[in-house]
């Protein structure tokens, strides 16, 4: 793999390409073909927006494949976000040695060269400590940016009534696994009713800078002095092993109100105006024949202009996340990037940036009064089919969806398997489906790649089954083939979606043996019977709650409005 770290790419044992450090276009002149880049470790969960909250991944206890931090109200893990994070008092000078054309350098190996020159820098509690500072005046200032950061870890943002978009852009780039370029979008705030589209843009329209944007973390290695780095981790080690309980000495809250000083300001969706074909997420665009992923194309507009692909991952994430409006800016040839093969990296940007209420885009400009969230809630069964295999719809009151997979006769390590998904019912998106990641077998890969299918990625892009073994393991999640069907079947039925509306319909689906050619034919077939008079518009169910499950009616599915006291906690329980 490979870190952009100054105005080097330097081989490192880590899954993507972290593009923070450089630029955008340096990022795009220097990855190879075949190498798989982001902005997050894929499959690790939530990264931490900041040097020292890295690197205090690094020093703790390793936590496997989910990372290095833990968040304690959800399991949204956060592994060091930039690739140095092995090292992080050292990585600002190695930066620096890099772009300078020379070696990276240890610290304390420089350290000890220079003992006769002069003496090694006080412990940081002293007044000198604060020589060498570059960002900031005092270490008291220090020592509040590295309280925000330590408390900054995101939270999936909760569903609401009405309809939501972006409260500002984030960017990502990383390699398309059909195209094998790097590609880079920005996913921007939109107004009510413009549902989830497309813009493809001209090389070199999204700033350079757009990748290095952080919100919400105090510290940013760039620009920082290795003595700001290494205090800054002190700092934080010693807030750890200090056994004070943050929320009864305020610590806590002044952690918040830190961050909250630090969040950029809202970005309005009439701040993008880049020029280029539009392409609605939308069902009538999907291509025919689909083979390896979801392909949207654009009647009348130039072949290497009118068409976005691999969208499917990009589209689960922003309707399991509850975003209806949005646009999305895609530079390159046109392919959504691989990233890790799974969703967990939208959700994390986008439970960065947060979610506001959209803004209806009205005759005297914009007006702020909320725009309900609907949903199709279909009246009749629906089926189709490919010899075995098939998707069926069932009506119910709530939506759930079932997958079920045969790969016995290509892997027993993959062999037959079958997962369930109720939304309202079960665990969230975030931490029951978006960590499953894309799967094949060995075979069918070489198979693709020769036939030219597949250009880029890495073995971290994607599950890979080898006979009875997989060849990459661990799995993260049980059943994760399953759950990564499921991901799919989310993004290709988000295609449903009429503009600023949730895409999949209320009632039971259960599919078999599927893939994303048959998922089209199956929205195809519910579209009609929509348009038909099939189906009834009510509000959007709620996928993404604080407690318990969402309300139907006046009683919770599990009787929601009892609430019992438990030694002295109020918590949800059934009641019959």
């Amino acid at each position: 793999m490979l870190s952009a770290t100054g105005s080097t790419v330097a081989p490192l044992r880590c899954r993507t390409m972290i593009a923070t450090g450089p630029t955008i276009a340096a990022a795009r002149a220097t990855v190879p073909r075949g190498a798989c880049s982001a902005r997050a470790a894929p499959g690790s969960g939530f990264r931490a927006p900041s040097g020292a909250a890295a690197a205090r991944g690094a020093v703790g206890p390793s936590a496997g494949a989910l990372g290095g931090r833990r968040a304690t109200r959800l399991s949204l893990q956060a592994p060091g976000r930039r690739a140095s994070s092995t090292s992080a008092p050292t990585a600002p000078r190695a930066a620096a040695d890099g772009a300078s054309g020379g070696p990276a350098r240890n610290t304390s190996a420089t350290r000890i060269q220079l003992a006769d020159a002069a003496p090694p820098r006080p412990f940081f509690d002293s007044k000198e400590a604060n020589d060498g500072y570059a960002s900031f005046n005092s270490r008291d200032e220090l020592k509040a940016a590295a309280l925000a950061d330590r408390h900054d870890i995101p939270t999936p943002p909760l569903s609401q009534p009405h309809q939501q978009t972006l409260r500002r852009s984030f960017t990502m780039l990383g390699q398309g696994l059909h195209s094998g370029e790097v590609e880079t979008i920005r996913v921007c705030p939109a107004f009510a009713g413009e549902g989830r589209y497309f813009v493809r843009v001209p090389a070199g329209s999204i700033p350079a800078e757009a990748a290095d944007e952080e919100d919400g973390g105090a510290f940013s290695r760039k620009g920082m002095s290795s003595e700001e780095v290494e205090d800054s981790v002190l700092e934080q080690l010693r807030a750890m092993i200090s056994n004070v309980d943050e929320g009864k000495d305020g610590t806590a809250e002044r952690a918040a109100e830190l961050k909250k000083n630090n969040v950029r300001k809202q970005e309005r969706p009439d701040d993008f105006t880049i020029a280029g074909p539009r392409i609605p997420a939308a069902l009538v665009l999907v291509q025919d024949n689909l083979r390896l992923s979801t392909r949207l194309e654009l009647a009348g507009a130039a072949p290497d202009e009118g068409f976005v692909g691999t969208v499917e991952h990009l589209l689960s994430a922003l309707e399991a996340s509850g975003v209806d409006n949005a646009r999305i800016e895609v530079e390159g040839s046109g392919e959504i990037p691989i990233l890790d093969g799974s969703a967990y990296q939208f959700c994390y940007d986008l439970a960065r940036v947060g979610l506001v209420p959209a803004e209806g885009a009205g005759a005297g400009g914009a007006t702020s009064a909320p725009v309900p969230r609907m949903a199709w809630k279909p009246t009749e069964t629906v089926m189709v089919s490919e010899g075995d295999a098939f998707i069926m719809f069932n009506p119910d009151a709530v939506t759930k969806l079932t997958y079920g997979i045969d790969f016995t006769y290509k892997s027993r390590a993959i062999g037959k398997q079958w997962e369930s998904w109720t939304p309202t019912e079960d665990g969230t998106y975030v931490d029951v489906i978006a960590r499953a990641r894309t799967f094949s077998t060995m075979s069918d890969i070489m198979a693709y790649f020769r036939a030219g299918y597949i250009r880029g990625g890495t073995e971290h892009c994607a599950l890979i089954a080898n006979g009875d073994k997989f060849w990459n393991p661990p799995m993260l999640l049980p059943h994760e083939n399953a759950r990564h069907k499921l991901l799919d079947l989310i993004g290709d039925l988000s295609l449903l979606a009429e503009p600023g509306m949730s895409g999949v319909p209320v009632g039971h689906i259960v599919a078999y043996k599927a893939g994303h050619n048959l998922h089209a034919k199956f929205a195809q077939k519910m579209a009609a019977l929509c348009a038909g008079g099939g189906a009834v518009k009510v509000p959007a169910e709620l996928w993404t709650r604080e407690i318990g499950p969402a309300q139907h009616g006046d009683r919770g599915a599990w009787g929601v409005d009892n609430v019992v006291p438990i030694d002295g906690d109020q918590r949800t329980l059934p009641i019959d």
